[in-house]
């Protein structure tokens, strides 16, 4: 964001979001500051502040008779790192690139086999991602000592070591693996 601005994901307990919710803007802010912490400066909330539960959700096809799911109509993920965006956007450069390609060649762009090789395409990506998102929010938001211990001993071993970091950041920014021309930079 602009300015010295952040826009936070805060993934709570559900007892405790309605108590957090109704805080006043400065003791949310207190509470925000202890759990955060200082190392970007003084947290000081501004606008608008919404909770919504958090779920996995993949549907079982994304392809159907001459339909195609993508973005959340085909995955709702845990919103770390707005993956789920990527995600949709990853979803429809793949479409895209296949039903342009078919109808280069002359052939019905709503054909089953568009459609599922549309969904063998995206379903790996998808869950993949899922998978790592749900872990993830797992392991950051689990209190046991031994497994804190671990992943914190865990990132200072990837911080220390900038080959696997960026290989890992890479993929995080869903720019590795089997890519749609359009998110390579490529035109169609």
């Amino acid at each position: 964001m602009t300015g010295d601005r952040s826009s936070i994901v805060w993934t709570e307990r559900a007892e405790l979001a309605p108590r957090l919710m109704a805080l006043s803007d400065d003791a949310f802010g207190a509470e925000l500051a202890a759990r955060f912490g200082d190392f970007l400066g003084t947290v000081e909330p501004v606008g608008p502040r919404s909770t919504y539960p958090l779920g996995l959700m993949l549907a079982e096809r994304y392809a159907a008779t001459r339909l195609a799911l993508v973005g959340e109509a085909a995955h709702v993920i845990h919103p770390i790192a707005g993956q789920g965006l990527n995600l949709g956007i990853r979803d429809v450069a793949a479409l895209a690139e296949l039903v342009i390609d078919w109808r280069r060649l002359g052939l019905d762009i709503g054909d089953d086999r568009v459609l599922q090789r549309y969904e063998r395409w995206r379903r790996f990506d998808t869950f993949m991602l899922a998978a790592v998102t749900d872990s993830l929010n797992r392991l950051f938001s689990n209190r046991i000592a031994p497994l804190r211990l671990a992943r914190d001993v865990g990132l200072a071993m990837v911080d220390r070591m900038p080959p696997l970091k960026r290989l890992l950041m890479r993929d995080a920014m869903g720019i590795s693996g089997d890519l749609p021309r359009l998110v390579r930079g490529q035109p169609l």
